[in-house]
């Protein structure tokens, strides 16, 4: 029997509407734990070299962990996989929610679209039965009546519904996947590379239940974290504000992006703050599958200018900060409105307001004129041109139709592609978190095989103090000592490297990491002994390190083959500036050629070659990779 995961992976060919279903032992989970590792094995093996990332040759994989599904706190992650059309890396992008444990109970770990569907279809997965369903009659709604309709059509409220949106149909180069209308695989493209396929939406409806090894152990630890999870201030603040506290705390540090991050505070940051957001906006609280956090933001806003539809939730910091802050916009009510645009059409919202900010900026500085932007005058600090912004980049309408491609490849067609203004790595725009206050963040930014993305290991705040939780929760990866936020040193990229691998260990497993330590409060030894009940592996972290290594191995081979290098892990100009507010402001915090010499030690560390990138030949011997090499 096995536990944890059904040992069953589902495959569309969507040119031939064939279904076809593939078996995978114990060896195949206990070796890629699922989700992003079981991405990038079916990458390597299905997507030939060079494609098109738009082409029906490449492949969508949406793929759950061995622990997603189980009744602990924070284990409802599944990864979407393949080659980013906004980057055109080996990527992925991970969401919560419920539509990967629905998916298991359904009947599978993963599934894997190929080919292009002549005709737009949504497909249909009931308790083990599969079926590839008309959707012409729901191609052009929007995801709202898009989920409804398909439960009208199927005859149940409970059936999951993941999908791309009309940006994805239009081809957004940051289009996302939303399941449920309040989670999202918001980062890489996904959604246009969903769209590209002609598959609008995946319907689940599962009621087998998942098999456990020990089901007694989850479910006690499960109510004692539950009962236990706010004693913590970890676990107290996500509960009470998500993350919309982030905003005005990196405010205080200097370290909240504005003016496209040629400023690094607000004077007064009280009208973004979590306590203003909660008197403002909060509705409710609102959770994911078995998680007792809550951390997402349930909204009303009747307002007669910028009122909001609230099944599209409410904003998180991130956006708080790429439609707000960033832009000069302080208007929480604005936000919301762009928020909710944003996750009607399926779209990025970092992207959208980083790429936004470019062209901002571009116009001001004369780089760009009304003759660009169909008569637009375009400045900062004004919500309304936000909102239509937006609008006209999820239909591709006018100036829209050339934002939709991504500040990276704009910065490149308007001759700024190495000036301070371009904030993109590899053609994904960076997050909204300055490295100038966060050094480990900013080595993320660079060496993430598929662009900037602030989720690639815990960050550097966590681990000054040695005396807090969440330092001395990470001793067992061989981090023995406070490292300073802006420090850039031997010890830094260690560090990293370890808490990198730590990340993508819980990214696979499809572990959320608000809820394990460091960022969360269950602590790492529990956790390895959940996922022993979970599987009855008997495994331990160093074992599931070096499998979370094993996946990023597979996407940096591709990556390799596709011709990127280390040329490509650089950082913006503009954060190797001097700190322009708060504490230290006016300070350099690095120097550019300390930061590439950090980058190249990583490669080195890792066992990548400091030039290329590629895995070295006794890397992949020691991850069982070996066969990598003759399709290299």
């Amino acid at each position: 029997m096995n536990f944890g995961y059904t040992g069953k992976i589902l495959h569309i060919d969507l040119t031939n509407h064939d279904i076809d279903v593939e078996e995978q032992d114990a060896s195949f989970y206990r070796s890629y734990l699922g989700g992003r590792g079981i991405g990038y094995h079916y990458m390597m093996k299905m997507v030939p070299s060079r494609t098109d990332p738009m082409s029906p040759e490449n492949i969508l994989v949406m793929a759950t962990g061995v622990m997603t599904g189980s009744p602990l706190a924070a284990s409802c992650r599944f990864a979407v996989v393949g080659k980013s059309p906004l980057t055109g890396t080996a990527a992925e992008s991970e969401s919560a929610g419920f539509f990967g444990p629905e998916l298991k109970m359904a009947g599978f770990d993963a599934i894997v679209f190929q080919g292009r569907s002549e005709t737009p279809v949504y497909l249909w997965i009931n308790n083990g039965q599969v079926e590839i369903k008309d959707a012409t009659h729901i191609y052009q709604l929007g995801a709202k009546e898009v989920e409804d309709a398909i439960r009208d059509e199927l005859g149940s409220s409970k059936i999951r519904v993941a999908q791309t949106g009309l940006a994805g149909i239009n081809q957004v180069l940051f289009a996302n996947i939303t399941n449920n209308l309040g989670h999202f695989n918001g980062r890489n493209g996904f959604g246009a590379l969903m769209g590209s396929k002609n598959i609008r939406a995946v319907a689940v409806l599962g009621s087998d239940k998942i098999n456990f090894f020990n089901r007694d152990f989850l479910d006690r630890k499960a109510k004692e974290y539950a009962t236990t999870f706010r004693d913590n201030p970890l676990g107290e603040a996500l509960y009470t504000y998500g993350t919309t506290a982030f905003a005005k705390t990196l405010s205080d540090a200097g370290a909240l992006p504005v003016d496209n991050f040629r400023r690094s505070a607000l004077d007064d940051p009280t009208p973004i703050s979590g306590d203003t957001y909660n008197k403002l906006l909060l509705k409710k609280r609102k959770g994911c599958y078995r998680c007792p956090i809550q951390c997402k933001r349930g909204i009303t806003l009747d307002d007669p200018k910028y009122g909001v539809d609230s099944r599209y939730g409410g904003p998180e910091y991130e956006t708080i900060a790429a439609l707000g802050t960033n832009l000069n916009i302080v208007d929480l009510k604005a936000i919301a409105k762009a928020n909710e645009i944003c996750n009607r059409y399926c779209m990025d919202s970092i992207s959208a307001g980083m790429t936004i900010a470019l062209a901002c900026e571009c116009f001001q500085e004369g780089i760009i004129s009304r003759e660009d932007t169909g008569g637009l005058a375009l400045r900062f600090g004004d919500a309304d041109l936000m909102i239509q912004l937006l609008e006209l980049i999820a239909r591709r309408e006018g100036f829209g139709d050339i934002l939709a491609n991504g500040s990276g490849r704009l910065a490149k067609k308007w001759g700024v592609e190495d000036q301070p203004c371009n904030l993109s790595v590899k053609g994904q725009e960076i997050s909204m978190h300055d490295p100038r206050v966060k050094v480990g963040v900013g080595i993320g930014f660079a060496v993430s095989t598929y662009g900037a993305d602030h989720m690639t290991a815990a960050h550097d705040p966590m681990l000054c103090d040695e005396n807090s939780f969440s330092f001395k929760s990470v001793k067992a990866l061989g981090i023995d000592k406070a490292i300073s936020a802006t420090e850039i040193t031997n010890d830094k990229v260690r560090s990293y490297m370890q808490l990198e691998k730590l990340w993508r260990m819980m990214d696979a497993l499809g572990l959320c990491v608000f809820g394990y330590a460091p960022r969360g409060v269950i602590p790492l030894d529990v956790m390895v002994q959940s996922l022993n009940a979970i599987t009855g592996w008997n495994t331990d972290i160093d074992e599931l390190l070096t499998a979370a290594e094993r996946g990023s191995m597979l996407a940096r081979a591709f990556n390799s083959r596709e011709g990127f290098t280390i040329k490509d892990d650089r950082l913006p100009k503009r954060l190797f500036n001097p700190k322009p507010d708060g504490p230290g402001s006016g300070k350099k915090i690095f120097e550019e050629n300390d930061f590439n010499k950090a980058i190249a030690l990583y490669y080195n560390m890792i066992d990548c070659d400091s030039e290329t990138g590629r895995p070295s030949h006794e890397k992949l011997i020691a991850l069982g990779l070996d066969w990598l090499e003759e399709l290299l």
